[in-house]
């Protein structure tokens, strides 16, 4: 059992949780613009203004190392997943997605962001002999440009149903048959791009960490990615890429798809990944931040789950 110091600092998380949610809703109901969301505001305008006047570097022009390259069609389902590489080893939770995706007949290639793309890489040998390609790239650009990246690489040999694209910032799967149900869910929607989640602000969009492409979106996912540069700032590349590749398939035409719909309307406590993570687990949602675990990796829900650093 718990000892008393457990359960309080349980009790303490918690209520520092429902204290923010109850804070970020009432200020998204004040008649004005916070201070602090106009300087965010401020300084991620800036630097967009900043990244597209001194000439970004395209997502293709950086550094890159291949220890496995593609030797063959890719077919039927492929994930392209990025995680920032600190090396030599993968991080575990980084395996453990990766064979479950492969178990359940999705090939990935695999993309490292790296300080230093020649450094050296230990890999599962098993692991290693079943993905269909490894990069190891320059840490620059974020996941976006990782996956425009690797998509140039591999596009010549893709000939898919459904394209994968996945990141390191989600722990899991939890549960496997909750993992197999939603890759049971992807297969049966019509879709034609699919997020687990949707985030409401600054506009509604799918969130990145977990998307897929089906049909014709491919072609107007080819085009973006052929677009993408090496922003320096996070920010920056959810409101230029996160949020408008969205829009921009929803422009065109294309019909997207969260499979886990917003739990609320407020768009200032609207990210369901980190205020309502439990709720999502709940529903079947098979995966927590690896932020949430950090911040509340000794709840019961999240045992065996080892808090990252």
């Amino acid at each position: 059992m718990p000892n008393t110091s457990e359960t309080i600092g349980r009790a303490w998380r918690g209520l520092r949780h429902a204290l923010r949610r109850w804070r970020r809703t009432l200020k998204a109901h004040l008649p004005y613009v916070r201070r602090r969301e106009y300087a965010k505001l401020a300084r991620k305008y800036g630097a967009l203004a900043d990244a597209v006047g001194m000439g970004s570097r395209r997502a293709v022009d950086a550094r890159i190392v291949i220890r496995k390259p593609v030797t063959g069609p890719l077919r039927a389902e492929v994930c392209l997943f990025v995680s920032h590489h600190c090396g030599p080893a993968l991080k575990p939770h980084v395996q453990r997605h990766i064979e479950h995706l492969l178990s359940h007949g999705i090939d990935v290639v695999l993309v490292l962001n790296a300080d230093d793309p020649q450094a050296p890489l230990a890999l599962d040998d098993a692991l290693a002999a079943r993905l269909r390609g490894v990069f190891v790239r320059e840490n620059i650009g974020y996941d976006f440009a990782g996956w425009a990246h690797a998509y140039a690489l591999v596009e010549p040999w893709l000939d898919v149903s459904r394209l994968y694209l996945v990141n390191d910032s989600v722990i899991g799967p939890l549960d496997a048959p909750c993992f197999s149900a939603l890759i049971s869910r992807v297969r049966a929607s019509p879709a034609d791009m699919l997020g687990l989640t949707e985030a409401l602000q600054p506009q509604p969009h799918l969130q990145s960490f977990f998307l897929v492409f089906h049909g014709p979106a491919l072609d107007e996912l080819a085009r973006f990615f052929d677009g993408v540069l090496c922003f320096a700032d996070k920010a920056t590349v959810i409101d230029v890429y996160e949020m408008r590749l969205t829009q921009r398939m929803r422009a065109a035409g294309y019909r997207c798809e969260a499979l886990f719909p917003a739990l609320s309307q407020d768009p200032y406590s609207a990210n369901d990944t980190w205020f309502r993570w439990a709720e999502l687990l709940d529903r079947g949602f098979p995966y927590v931040k690896a932020s949430v675990l950090r911040e509340f990796g000794a709840h019961p829900r999240l045992r065996g789950f080892r808090p990252l650093s």
